[in-house]
């Protein structure tokens, strides 16, 4: 179970690294082989299905959060507005996820703040982050091109 720390301190990040490092062996990723370095807070990277999956677990100012991302595709060379039309109705049928682009790739994420996390939520999010990436990529590379991020 996540500690939530103290209000002078924040949260007990090694408590909420603990809880993710054991919902990933549930999952049958090796947490040590996962683990990202990463400034100030806790991180690992694996791959479900064709997609990549990142998990954090980070202090920002006095507030600890819960970030899991995907980086599911780069972008393609045109038709970059029916792309971005397409991401944007997207979002609006992703539950606790959104699509976003940075650095000319498309991103699939859900951050939370740690206060109140419980590991059964850690682990829907982690699982749901996961589904969605697995599924979105093929098809949004196979309806606009571009490459997906897992393949070099």
């Amino acid at each position: 179970m996540f500690s939530t720390g103290n209000r002078r301190t924040g949260p007990n990040l090694e408590a909420y690294a603990m809880t993710v490092e054991q919902i990933l062996l549930a999952v049958g990723v090796d947490p040590m082989q996962a683990r990202l370095n990463t400034e100030g807070g806790f991180g690992w990277s694996f791959q479900r299905g064709s997609a990549v999956i990142e998990v954090y677990v980070s202090q920002q100012e006095s507030s600890g959060y819960l970030q899991v991302l995907s980086p599911i595709m780069h972008l393609p060379q045109s038709g970059l507005l029916a792309l971005y039309r397409r991401l944007l109705e997207m979002n609006l049928q992703l539950t606790n996820a959104a699509l976003g682009v940075y650095l000319d790739v498309v991103y699939l994420f859900s951050e939370r703040p740690l206060e109140g996390l419980d590991s059964v939520e850690a682990n829907h999010i982690i699982s749901l982050i996961a589904g969605y990436a697995d599924d979105l990529d093929d098809k949004l590379v196979s309806e606009f091109g571009g490459r997906l991020y897992a393949r070099i």
